[in-house]
């Protein structure tokens, strides 16, 4: 079961290796992948908590965002979501959906896209665009990583994410506080932590390390979404409160993995919002 749960506390998720991939892609059509069933209310409740799970078969999401649900039907991170109108933002829905077979998770994801197309009229293009960035190089001019990426020697042929002992084996466990997240990482690649990583920035992130392979990683840092005070970071945790003795991303990167952040102008991979609709209630 792939699962994320985001809550004003602690919140934890155990990364799929699946990334973001292919150009021109339209939402799928029902014919591809549907559910059979489907519910989506507007959540008025006020409630600052949401959750979103993919269990085989069946999807439940709780007061979450459409642009949050339009990532996770894409994987792909906000900052690469381009557009639409301010409600994809501030309103919130429960979406519960089932399927009569137990679909994996990426035919889940799939059957998402054909419900954000036929309930939310959702029409998306990709496209790449000349936009600000930011680049993941490494920060030691001797190419040393820091003590918290190293290589790993562990083989997760035929084996899911894990947590053993307290430690991640083959996957990327994220979590979430108030004001502070962390990435912990066994047998990873670089990619799927860029693509994670991401998610906590303001912009889209691009992999310059040049690093291939895998590692075992771990970073816990300062998850600011933007520059701007107070604002958002996924989930809908508020950055006014930030633990004191939490680096911020740009530090915690150099200290703990010997990398670093650059801003500069730069081509990424974006997805457009062309067209979207709220959905009648059921």
């Amino acid at each position: 079961m792939f699962a994320i749960t985001f809550r004003v506390g602690l919140s934890v998720a155990l990364a799929s290796p699946s990334v973001f991939s292919g150009r021109g892609q339209a939402p799928a059509p029902a014919a591809v992948a549907a559910f059979e069933a489907a519910s989506i209310k507007r959540n008025i409740s006020g409630e600052t908590r949401l959750r979103f799970e993919t269990p085989p078969g069946r999807l439940t999401a709780v007061n979450v965002p459409l642009r949050f649900v339009i990532r996770q039907a894409y994987r792909v991170p906000e900052a690469r979501i381009i557009g639409g109108p301010a409600w994809v933002d501030t309103e919130r829905f429960d979406i519960l959906s089932t399927a009569l077979t137990n679909a994996n998770v990426d035919t889940v994801r799939a059957m998402l896209r054909t419900l954000l197309s036929e309930r939310f009229g959702l029409v998306v293009h990709s496209e790449i665009r000349e936009m600000p960035v930011y680049v993941l190089r490494l920060a030691r001019t001797n190419a040393t990583l820091g003590p918290h990426l190293r290589p790993s020697t562990t083989d997760c042929s035929g084996r899911g994410s894990t947590v053993v002992a307290g430690q991640v084996q083959c996957g990327i466990m994220v979590s979430q506080g108030p004001g502070s997240g962390s990435l912990r990482g066994g047998s990873a690649t670089i990619d799927n932590f860029v693509r994670l990583l991401g998610d906590f920035l303001d912009r889209p992130l691009n992999d310059g390390t040049g690093l291939t392979g895998l590692f075992d990683l771990e970073l816990q840092f300062t998850a600011e979404r933007s520059s701007t005070p107070g604002a958002a970071v996924p989930g809908g945790v508020a950055t006014a409160s930030i633990p004191d003795d939490v680096p911020s991303v740009f530090t915690a990167l150099r200290e703990q993995m010997g990398l670093k952040l650059e801003a500069e102008k730069g081509r990424a991979d974006v997805w457009v919002i062309d067209a979207v609709s709220r959905p009648t209630p059921d």
